[in-house]
């Protein structure tokens, strides 16, 4: 069983994340032996990318234009990772994605998927679900990477996976005295 993770960025405006529009994907092997970032064309011909959607992911409609659309990344997921892989996400808005474009495409989720945001409050007993970024810059006291990069998130995610992994009781102090 390998390791994987993933992160999304989607259409979005001021007040709305248009979840049906995944425009940037990333999946991470934990070791590095494989890394699919990309790019993604929404499947409605007339997309627009909202300024505040630009400010917060710095992607433009320029630059999803000529890029494949999901169905053709999810066929390289398919193709680079096994059944018993587990491919991890932080929230359940990525997570929810992935289901309903996998019923889309192939009828049924072909992914093991795990919202690993669930286990980490769970198990930290918070009564709430701190972002990914926060997070890691609890856990790393790095505040250098830019949130809402999809390559920035996913590496955001998979550090704080191996540091949890690492120490549980020593993450829940350090989370739970600086954020709870």
């Amino acid at each position: 069983m390998r390791k994987f993770f993933m992160d999304l960025e989607f259409l979005c405006d001021e007040d709305f994340v248009y979840e049906d529009e995944i425009i940037a994907l990333c999946l991470l092997a934990e070791d590095d032996h494989y890394e699919l970032t990309s790019f993604v064309r929404p499947y409605v011909e007339a997309f627009e990318v909202s300024p505040y959607c630009t400010s917060l992911t710095g992607i433009t409609r320029e630059d999803l234009l000529s890029k494949p659309y999901f169905e053709d990344l999810y066929e390289m997921m398919i193709e680079n990772t096994n059944d018993d892989d587990v491919i991890y996400v932080w929230g359940n808005v990525d997570l929810e994605a992935i289901y309903k474009n996998s019923i889309e495409i192939a009828g049924e989720l072909e992914f093991n998927i795990v919202d690993f945001q669930d286990e980490f409050v769970a198990f930290c007993g918070l009564s709430f679900r701190p972002s990914l970024k926060k997070v890691y810059e609890v856990l790393t006291d790095d505040s250098e990477l830019k949130h809402h990069d999809v390559r920035n998130d996913t590496v955001m995610l998979r550090t704080i996976y191996q540091i949890f992994n690492t120490d549980k009781k020593a993450v829940m102090r350090k989370v739970k005295g600086r954020l709870g």
